[in-house]
């Protein structure tokens, strides 16, 4: 039986029938009383029904519902509140809401499963949102059941609305994007179609859900919808609403759905224009890792908008916005916020490692797919997991081949991080990438609480989301002076700049003109690199500038504003005024190398780290030893007061 939900008449009618065919100037003189009257009394009337629309979401004082939910850089379970309207469900779903926005990140993120609850209870933080907004019929689906890769975990409700059309049933649909365990794998099943396939599936469960639902509690009513997640529930929800809206079971103006954290699900460019997506937006960090797999280079995006947040690395006037987000932060967490510009770096230079050695979305479905199941079974870390899949992977004689091509700036790259995480964990050396631990900066920018920090930070959302993506880096030798001035020859208060071992790199937004100027000391010669990125993209050009040490005085490195990928009109001036040519440029991905050959000279383990992590082995060593000789005289001291307490009894 085919399921149609009944979105009633979709013509608008005109409130106000004017009146016509009034005659004579006497006659309307004897009823201008009752026209005055009549007039007000419309207008009254008319006021109520504006009242329904979302135009007036304005003039209705929200209800703030309170979110909860886990993240894995706090141990403690998080909260926050969102504002939620009736009347933000008037209207087409094809107009951006940002109240809506905000409402359903709180129910996206409240939808994780909760940590400390017991398997039949893992629904309780959403359970109490929906309440909390008036909400009944609650149908919950495999939260208590253990996650698999073929689960994922819903709750669907509803109420009844009005509208200018008349009475209508509103469906809230919740799926899980946290604490979903084994449903992590479905991630990485890609399949061979237009569509992930992990994600498809799932994604038509839940579509198949609400027709059941619609079934039993609207069956010929007028039905809206409003669906929403966080990570892998943001693609599955986004699948779902596809599905939805090219079987044509719904109007585009009746399905809200509001996507955060959103991983690529579709190959966007088999799907044509045939349909209209303009009801779904997904939300996505610059530098979340998580929206940017499956590679796009693979033909995979998102479908509907995608509505992009700030980063220090792209958005000029970051620090700005970036305040208000450090408030809402503070209130969720107690903690700072701060961003890891080295984190983002080392999660694209990972991901460009995966992307060399795999090569196409073909040759991943052939010969990776298959050995991420198995190898998670037998494994219970990330660490096993991916010593696992090296080894089934080796195996295979050409991927044996790029492993063992890259195997040694693989191990320089993860060199960076193993170095600074031994000596936060041996107590030598602080944490400088943040104060959470390094293991929860690498994926900071997908924590909940970030995005509810960003989202929540702008009741405009003019305000908030960014359209540049282009940015570009520059490695300099650590110790280069330096000083970066905008458009208006004025300084840069704080330049987005990391250490990386020998290196200092610099992150600068290509959406401005800028001028950096550089100092060498010393006499050798050195290199100066430029490359030009675009957030989620593995793609990249780069041109290497050789200076050399017996020049004394400031270099000048012209960074005019470009689209993404360009290089034409940076230029790099010598002292004297002279242009200094590039040693090396590459513009197409031909030309070049493997994208995990380093930037950046003298990184890793560098010599002076070999000695110190020697001189803490020792020190360790020196410890026990001293203990050692400390416990052995007591020990045989108690040994031998035992022995003549047994002998005198």
């Amino acid at each position: 039986m085919t399921l149609r939900f009944d979105c009633g008449d979709r013509k608008r009618a005109d409130p106000c029938e004017k009146r016509k065919n009034l005659k004579g100037d006497t006659a309307v003189r004897n009823r201008s009383i009752r026209n005055i009257l009549s007039f007000f009394f419309t207008l009254s009337i008319l006021v109520n029904l504006f009242s329904l629309n979302a135009s007036a979401a304005e003039y209705e004082e929200p209800i703030l519902l309170t979110g909860r939910f886990d993240s894995a850089a706090y141990s403690e379970e998080l909260s926050y509140q969102f504002p939620y309207r009736d009347s933000y469900f008037s209207g087409s779903a094809a107009e951006y809401r940002h109240g809506l926005a905000q409402c359903t990140l709180g129910m996206a993120v409240s939808a994780f499963r909760s940590a400390d609850q017991e398997l039949d209870r893992k629904d309780q933080n959403i359970r109490e949102y929906f309440t909390q907004a008036g909400f009944s019929q609650m149908e919950s689906r495999e939260f208590n059941e253990r996650p698999t890769a073929k689960t994922i975990a819903t709750l669907i409700a509803s109420k009844t609305l009005k509208d200018r059309k008349g009475e209508y049933v509103l469906l809230a649909v919740a799926v899980s994007g946290g604490g979903y365990q084994d449903e992590w794998l479905s991630n990485f099943s890609f399949g061979d179609e237009s569509v992930h396939e992990g994600f498809f599936s799932a994604g038509f469960t839940v579509f198949e859900r609400v027709f059941d639902y619609v079934d039993q509690y609207a069956a010929g009513k007028r039905v809206k919808i409003w669906m929403g997640g966080y990570s892998r529930a943001a693609a599955v929800s986004n699948m779902a609403a596809v599905l939805m809206l090219t079987a044509e079971q719904i109007a585009p103006e009746d399905l809200f759905v509001y996507t955060f954290a959103t991983p690529n699900n579709a190959q966007a460019e088999k799907f044509g224009d045939e349909y209209d997506y303009s009801s779904v937006y997904n939300i996505v960090g610059m530098f979340d890792p998580i929206p940017s797999i499956p590679f796009s280079e693979w033909g995979y995006g998102k479908l509907g908008t995608t509505l992009r947040l700030p980063a220090r690395e792209t958005t000029p006037d970051y620090e700005a916005r970036c305040e208000p987000v450090k408030k809402v932060y503070r209130e969720i967490t107690g903690g700072i916020y701060e961003s890891s510009p080295e984190c983002n770096w080392f999660i694209q230079k990972l991901y460009q490692l995966l992307y060399d050695m795999i090569g196409t979305a073909e040759h991943y479905q052939a010969e990776v797919e298959g050995v991420i199941d198995p190898a998670w079974e037998k494994n219970s870390s990330t660490y096993t997991l991916l010593r696992e899949i090296c080894r089934i992977l080796s195996q295979d004689a050409e991927i044996d081949h790029m492993l063992l091509g890259e195997a040694p700036t693989a191990d320089t790259l993860l060199s960076v991080f193993l170095y600074d995480l031994s000596m936060e964990k041996l107590g030598f050396e602080k944490n400088t990438l943040g104060r959470l631990p390094l293991t929860s900066q690498l994926f900071y920018e997908h924590c909940p609480e970030v995005y509810v920090s960003w989202v929540m930070s702008q009741d405009q959302p003019e305000k908030l989301f960014v359209s540049d993506t282009s940015y570009r880096r520059i490695f300099l030798p650590l110790d280069t002076e330096y000083l970066l001035t905008d458009g208006m020859e004025q300084p840069v208060a704080s330049p987005c700049a990391a250490v990386l071992g020998n290196t200092r790199m610099l992150t600068i937004p290509a959406g401005e003109d800028y001028v950096l100027s550089l100092l060498p000391i010393g006499k050798e010669s050195r290199f100066i690199k430029v490359m030009a990125y675009e957030a989620g993209s593995m793609r990249y050009v780069y041109q290497l500038y050789q200076v050399e040490g017996k020049e004394n005085g400031w270099f000048q490195l012209g960074l005019p504003k470009a689209q993404p990928y360009e290089l034409d009109g940076i230029s790099l001036k010598a002292p004297g005024g002279d242009l200094v040519f590039p040693a090396e440029r590459a513009l197409d991905r031909e030309e070049i190398p493997p994208s995990a050959v380093f930037e950046l000279e003298g990184s890793g383990w560098l010599p002076s780290h070999f000695i110190r992590v020697t001189a803490a082995i020792l020190l360790i060593l020196i410890l026990l030893l001293a203990a050692f000789f400390i416990w052995l005289p007591i020990h045989f001291i108690r040994k031998r007061k035992k022995r003549r307490g047994s002998g005198t009894e």
